[in-house]
């Protein structure tokens, strides 16, 4: 009977000893989720701030440049500045700006968006499911894609001007 107790406590030990170690693979692969030059890009639905949707196929046919981002990331602020000052020369060229923040609350978004009045948009990924399944491991992340969805440039990091600039324009449509 012991020797019986003792086989079932020791397969449940190793049972859940292979499901927490299966996590940690899951948890730390560094390839998980990572979308990379080449790929064509997953549709999202997130929301902003005010509840409005935003899907990303809705901005097929343009270019669009996808960063993620977070109010407490100095080089986001700085990037999220550049972003603001060609903004409306670059819409009218039929590029997107979409800055996806990274599981902030709606009160630091917004406050963050009212301080600094940025006019493109910036939907919440609640709970980093998109981040997570784009690899977005650091930020800013930013992502360029095509008019047919597809990543022509992935970077991750903090920009100057110049390379904002130059980013946006690889992303207007032909």
């Amino acid at each position: 009977m012991k020797k019986r107790r003792l086989i079932v406590r020791a397969s449940i030990l190793f049972v859940m000893t292979l499901a927490i170690g299966y996590t940690f693979f899951l948890q730390f692969t560094e390839e998980r989720g990572l979308v990379d030059t080449g790929d064509v890009v997953p549709n999202f639905i997130l929301k902003d701030v005010n509840g409005n949707k935003f899907e990303l196929d809705d901005y097929k046919g343009k270019g669009v440049y996808l960063t993620f981002w977070a109010t407490y990331c100095k080089y986001c602020t700085a990037k999220m500045e550049y972003l603001k000052e060609h903004y409306e020369k670059y819409k009218e060229k039929g590029v997107e700006i979409i800055a996806v923040n990274v599981d902030e609350s709606s009160v630091q978004v917004q406050s963050f968006i009212d301080r600094h009045q940025v006019p493109y948009p910036n939907p919440i990924d609640r709970n980093m499911l998109v981040s997570n399944a784009y690899g977005v491991t650091a930020l800013p992340h930013t992502l360029l894609l095509d008019e047919e969805g597809i990543v022509i440039e992935r970077k991750v990091g903090g920009k100057t001007e110049a390379e904002v600039v130059e980013a946006l324009e690889k992303v207007v449509p032909k």
